[in-house]
């Protein structure tokens, strides 16, 4: 990584939803509002997410989450087999709305696993 990158903050991050998530469509919108967590949570990703301390989870579909990778910055989406911890990383600079259309595309879900 850079010397200059950050982790995004949470903050930061909640400026990024916002702005995501009106640019979604309705369909998209229904969906987000289906699986999203009612307040992003840092969850640890070895070893790629050890330096930021994690990536910020911000939905949750079944055994996947959905997240914000601050290295790429863009949305991924992840596998988990316990809370708080994604088992694989997507390296990602895709939107919300991309991500979103991603994790309902079961191809896609299957490559994550």
């Amino acid at each position: 990584m850079s010397d200059s990158w950050k982790p995004v903050s949470y903050v930061q991050l909640i400026s990024l939803l916002t702005h995501n998530e009106s640019q979604l469509e309705e369909t998209a919108l229904l969906t987000w509002h289906a699986i999203r967590l009612p307040a992003a949570e840092l969850w640890q990703q070895h070893p790629w997410g050890n330096e930021g301390c994690g990536f910020w989870v911000v939905a949750v579909a079944g055994r996947h989450c959905l997240y914000y990778n601050d290295i790429t910055e863009g949305f991924a989406i992840g596998h988990f087999d316990r809370w708080g911890h994604i088992s694989n990383y997507q390296k990602s600079d895709s939107s919300l709305n991309t991500a979103l259309s991603k994790l309902l595309q079961p191809a896609a879900i299957e490559a994550t696993a």
